[in-house]
């Protein structure tokens, strides 16, 4: 599949949960967009900076356009409770033609042909993302 990865599925990866990395392994062509990298850049620990920016760079990251920001507002408006990094995301696998793969479905996402749901995250799990990850990448 042809897939654009969510933010806490590579987090979840870089923490070492199999699933994500079973879900990763499923992808034949892996993107990421802008917002994903930021977000994974900035919680990563000073010491593995290096190690992420290189694994993050086996993703294609997909900038933000003027129609992506247009789908983004669309699925905010639709969506109650979607932040808008994870609408920017989601725009930025639907305008692309890419499956959305997510560990965190918001209500009214349904998984089929554009969204992908291998697992589902426990609910406290996004919290404990935002702290610094260890990851590893670093090997």
């Amino acid at each position: 599949m042809n897939a654009l990865i969510d933010t806490a599925l590579l987090i979840d990866y870089l923490k070492g949960e199999p699933r994500a990395a079973a879900a990763l392994e499923s992808c034949k062509h892996r993107s990421i967009s802008v917002v994903t990298w930021l977000e994974i850049m900035t919680c990563c620990p000073p010491a593995l900076q290096e190690a992420t920016r290189g694994f993050l760079r086996s993703f294609e990251r997909l900038s933000i356009s003027e129609s992506i920001a247009d789908e983004a507002l669309k699925l905010a408006r639709e969506h109650a409770g979607l932040d808008r990094q994870r609408a920017l995301t989601w725009a930025t696998a639907t305008i692309n033609q890419l499956v959305f793969v997510t560990s965190e479905p918001i209500a009214g996402m349904q998984p089929g042909r554009t969204v992908a749901v291998p697992y589902a995250a426990e609910p406290a799990a996004r919290v404990q993302r935002q702290a610094k990850v260890r990851t590893k990448a670093g090997g």
